[in-house]
């Protein structure tokens, strides 16, 4: 089930005040875990999930229009405050430049918002679009079927499989992912980015990769600090403030940086323009001499 504040509710709603109420089962010896803080990992599984899956997720999907948001930091008067957000901020207008999973944007994801799988599992994943606009949740290497529907489960003859998944805003939708390799469920182990394929969800203020970009882990591509082992140019550059402030050229790290990186002078080798003003200055100074040892020899 899905909850969210019933007062200026698109502002609120927009802002964050909104998540997911999962109703489980109830079974003897049934201790769930009744809090689910970060990274998405239901750590402690109800005792009917447990029978058919050996690990569950959250994925929470939410949105952010920064001048909303900015709103509650430029003043500390509420009297300000609510003027500006009930009176001044027109929803009409609002535009989506933030994009998170579980309160997370890339490559904070990658610290927060992974699937840690490893081969022959049955994953549940509970989704929820509590964003502004739909999602096209799509699962990089692996093809899920759907198994629930706004909270109501589906017949077996209506579960699709797919790994392109269209939700709502407000819709929910419950996901079995099966990691068995058999070239339809899986495509096999490694890192596979999941995301949302509608182009500005991968984006942070208009800078990619960034927004709900995640990752589909297997334990044997994580090191020993739990990272996926990726390359290290890419988190130097994606966890840096510059990069985001749009100061750094999206392709000016490594091999690309001369080619692709930010236009500008060259630096000049100051000992090549030395070395070129002292052949140029000898090869004119020749030139001058025979022309004049060329016309004394003339008027002789």
């Amino acid at each position: 089930m899905l909850y969210h504040c019933h007062v200026q509710t698109a502002q609120h709603f927009m802002m964050g005040l909104s998540g997911l109420f999962i109703v489980e089962e109830n079974q003897p010896d049934n201790w769930v875990q009744t809090f689910n803080i970060g990274a998405g990992q239901v750590r402690h599984p109800s005792v009917a999930v447990k029978k058919s899956y050996s690990q569950e997720y959250d994925l929470h999907y939410q949105s952010v229009d920064k001048n909303l948001a900015q709103i509650i930091q430029n003043a500390n008067d509420p009297r300000l405050i609510a003027q500006r957000m009930a009176r001044d901020y027109n929803m009409n207008e609002s535009f989506e430049n933030y994009f998170m999973l579980n309160g997370r944007s890339f490559p904070y994801t990658l610290r927060d918002g992974m699937i840690i799988a490893e081969e022959n599992e049955n994953i549940k994943l509970h989704i929820a679009n509590l964003q502004r606009s739909s999602i096209a949740l799509h699962l990089h290497g692996h093809k899920a079927t759907v198994t629930a529907l706004d909270g109501v489960d589906q017949p077996a003859g209506l579960q699709v499989t797919r790994d392109v998944f269209d939700i709502a805003p407000a819709q929910r939708t419950d996901v079995l992912l099966q990691t068995k390799n058999n070239g339809l469920n899986s495509y096999g182990p490694g890192l596979w980015m999941f995301h949302d394929h509608v182009p500005t969800g991968t984006t942070t203020d208009g800078m990619e990769p960034g927004g709900n970009i995640a990752i589909l882990a297997y334990k044997s591509y994580l090191d020993e600090q739990g990272m996926p082992k990726m390359h290290d140019e890419l988190f130097d550059q994606v966890f840096s403030k510059d990069y985001y402030a749009k100061k750094v050229a999206v392709w000016g790290f490594g091999d690309f940086a001369p080619l692709l990186g930010d236009a500008g002078l060259i630096a000049p080798n100051y000992l090549q323009i030395i070395i070129f003003g002292l052949v140029a200055g000898l090869i004119i100074g020749l030139l001058v001499f025979s022309v004049l040892v060329y016309k004394r020899k003339q008027q002789q």
